[in-house]
């Protein structure tokens, strides 16, 4: 399914299918193949390079790479969409506000050309923040939750804290769909509005009430779930294996720098040169 289709026919199955890729695997992603060290030691330096450029060209051109870059590594589109509008809207309401008080000060050029010359100011900090993200969340969408957990064992992450990593990837599709059960079941038990008001208000504050009131079940469902999965790993030795050695070396023991990794590495770093040079 491609990104357009998936914009225009949004169903719950399909966004539980996005989540259920994202977190159980995505072996056909392009980041997917690289080492997760190089991956996340990638992206460390590309959240802090764009701050490095105040111009538009060579961070447009960063902006389209990592757009090239999250489609290679079949980002899911809900994730990137929500990405891209939280960006925008915070944007934009700052915008809005700031030319709101410029001319409610009496600035010259009226409310319109106070829009235009703080949207304009605002270009670049949009862009940076906009690669950051996307970069971010490509890389960290691309890679499975046992090799993201790996990789941030290897780089010396306690490792409780890349169990709960993993452990909320594995759980987000579950809530999804637990969630989902639970707003059906109250739709079921409660009539919705015969009279749905202009623009269907009533209809939506009728769905909105529905969600809060699902929402604290499924809160007390995770801190069961929770407790069993932790009874469950004690009874295999978690906690023993968290100070053992020879365990850390056995998880680790698949991972491996190749010469595709260090390919991968050297072209991103060849492509900020160019772009620092010639932009």
């Amino acid at each position: 399914m491609g990104y357009l289709d998936a914009l225009r026919n949004i169903t719950i199955a399909d966004i539980k299918v996005d989540l259920m890729r994202t977190a159980y695997d995505n072996e056909g992603a392009l980041l997917n193949k690289f080492d997760p060290r190089v991956v996340i030691v990638w992206s460390a330096i590309f959240v802090i390079v764009p701050w490095f450029f105040y111009e538009p060209e060579p961070l447009f051109a960063m902006l389209v790479a990592s757009l090239t870059l999250a489609y290679l590594s079949q980002t899911s589109v809900y994730l990137l969409v929500l990405l891209i509008w939280g960006s925008l809207s915070n944007i934009g309401f700052i915008v809005i506000l700031s030319s709101v008080v410029y001319w409610w000060q009496g600035g010259t050029g009226g409310l319109r050309g106070a829009v235009v010359d703080n949207s304009v100011a605002l270009l670049p900090f949009t862009m940076k923040l906009t690669v950051i993200s996307v970069v971010s969340l490509a890389a960290f969408s691309a890679m499975s939750p046992k090799k993201l957990a790996k990789g941030l064992l290897s780089l010396g992450v306690p490792r409780p804290f890349t169990f709960a990593i993993a452990y909320g990837y594995r759980m987000m599709p579950v809530l999804l769909e637990e969630y989902h059960d639970l707003v059906n079941s109250l739709r079921l038990r409660n009539e919705a509005p015969e009279n749905r008001g202009p623009f269907r208000w009533r209809y939506y504050l009728y769905l909105l009430k529905l969600s809060i009131k699902a929402f604290y079940p499924m809160a007390f469902n995770v801190a069961k779930r929770s407790r069993v999965t932790v009874e469950a790993m004690e009874t295999k030795g978690f906690s023993h294996s968290l100070g053992d050695e020879a365990s850390r070396e056995l998880r680790l023991g698949d991972l491996e720098i190749q010469p595709r990794d260090v390919t991968f590495m050297l072209v991103s770093l060849l492509f900020v040169v160019v772009v620092a040079v010639f932009l």
